[in-house]
C-alpha cells in the first residue's frame, strides 16, 4: 500500500523543504531542529504565515528555515506567558465562586447524595438557577470532582481528616470549563458578586458585564486547552466572540470599532491579550504581564527583525503599537 504520509529521513525532509521554497543555510542545524521539533510542527504549523499563495504548499521565496524555527520558539514562549495569566484568571474566578458560595450556603456538602435537596448543603439543587436547564447535571459533575481525590492532596486531606470539604477546597479539583458552568448556574445575587469583582466598570450594566465575562471565560478556556496540548497559538480556535458594546466600553485604548468590525480582537489571539488585560485586576500581576510581553517581543522590535517582511507582532496578529496600547490602558485602569 502507498501511504499518503510515508516515513522520510531528515535529509529527505530537508529536500522537501527546499522544494517548497524554504532556504536551508545550515543542514546540520536543520537536522538538529527536526530531531527536537517535528517537521509538522515547524513547517505545517506555521505555513499559513509564510505561504506565497493560499491553497498551495509553496512558501514565499526566500523564507529561511531559521525564521520558522525562531517563530516556533517565540510561539512557545508566548503560549507560556498567556497560559500563566489565564491560570491566574481561572484561580481568581474559582476564588470568587467559592467565597460567595460558602458565604451564602455554608461549607458542607454530602458526597454520598447524587443531588442534594438539603438547604444546608452548598451544592443543594435549590441554591442554583434553573434557567440554563443544566443545573442538575452541572452539580452532579461538581460532586464527582469531590469523589475522586487521587490527584489532589488537599482534597484528600480534608476528606480523610476533616468532617467536611468546603467550597474553596473542592473547587481546586474542578476543571476550568466546569468552574465556568458553576458560575453560569449561580443565582443573580451570587453571579453579580462574581461578575462585579472580575469586570471592574462603573459604566457597564450588569447584563453587559455578564455577557462580556461569560464570553471571555469561554475564549480563555478554549485557548488554555489549546496551549495545554502544545498546539500553536496562531489559529483561531474558538467559536465564542467578545461582544462589541462592552468590549469597546471597557477597552477602547486596546481596540477600535474599525478594528473590531474587521474581525480583530473578537476571538483571535489578540482577544486573549485584551481579556487578560481587562480581567487581571491586580496591578502587580498587570505589571508582570506587560514586562513579560516586553521581554518577549522587544528584542525583535528594537532590532527591526522581519519575518518575510512582517514584524514579530504582525506575525502573531498583534497591533504594531501593542505595548503602548497596554501601557495607556493600564494607566487609565490603575490611576483611580
Amino acid at each position: 500500500m502507498e501511504y499518503d504520509k510515508p516515513f522520510k529521513t531528515y535529509d529527505e525532509l530537508i529536500e522537501l523543504m527546499i522544494s517548497r521554497n524554504i532556504v536551508i543555510s545550515d543542514r546540520n542545524f536543520a537536522k538538529m531542529a527536526l530531531s527536537n521539533i517535528s517537521y509538522y510542527t515547524l513547517i505545517n504549523g506555521y505555513k499559513n504565515t509564510f505561504l506565497s499563495l493560499d491553497g498551495t504548499d509553496k512558501f514565499v521565496p526566500g523564507t529561511r528555515f531559521e525564521e520558522l524555527y525562531t517563530i516556533h520558539i517565540v510561539d512557545t514562549n508566548f503560549s507560556s506567558i498567556l497560559l500563566k495569566y489565564i491560570l491566574h484568571i481561572e484561580h481568581s474566578l474559582k476564588s470568587k465562586i467559592s467565597y460567595i458560595v460558602a458565604k451564602q450556603f455554608g461549607v458542607y456538602t454530602d458526597f454520598s447524595q447524587s443531588v442534594s435537596k438539603d438547604s444546608s448543603d452548598y451544592l443543594c439543587l435549590y441554591n442554583y438557577s434553573s434557567s440554563t436547564g443544566h443545573r442538575r447535571n452541572i452539580l452532579l459533575r461538581i460532586k464527582q470532582c469531590g469523589i475522586d481525590t487521587r490527584n489532589n492532596l488537599s482534597l484528600n486531606h480534608y476528606k480523610t481528616t476533616k468532617n467536611h470539604v468546603p467550597p474553596w477546597i473542592l473547587i481546586d479539583n474542578v476543571p476550568f470549563g466546569l468552574a465556568i458552568k458553576w458560575y453560569s448556574i449561580l443565582k443573580p445575587e451570587e453571579k453579580n458578586y462574581v461578575c462585579n469583582n472580575l469586570v471592574l466598570s462603573q459604566i457597564l450594566s450588569i447584563d453587559d458585564k455578564k455577557e462580556f465575562l461569560l464570553k471571555s471565560l469561554n475564549i480563555l478556556k478554549d485557548y488554555r486547552n489549546n496551549i495545554a496540548h502544545s498546539h500553536r497559538t496562531f489559529e483561531n480556535i474558538t467559536s465564542h466572540e467578545l461582544p462589541k458594546k462592552p468590549l469597546l466600553s471597557l477597552a477602547s485604548e486596546l481596540i477600535s470599532e474599525k478594528e473590531y468590525l474587521s474581525g480583530m480582537g473578537r476571538n483571535d489571539l489578540y482577544s486573549v491579550v485584551i481579556i487578560i488585560s481587562i480581567l487581571i485586576n491586580d496591578s502587580h500581576f498587570a505589571d508582570n504581564f506587560l514586562r513579560d510581553l516586553l521581554l518577549l517581543f522587544n528584542p525583535y522590535l528594537e532590532n527591526n527583525i522581519r519575518f518575510c517582511g512582517k514584524s514579530i507582532l504582525d506575525v502573531f496578529g498583534m497591533p504594531d503599537n501593542l505595548i503602548d496600547r497596554i501601557v495607556t490602558f493600564y494607566k487609565k485602569k490603575y490611576s483611580s
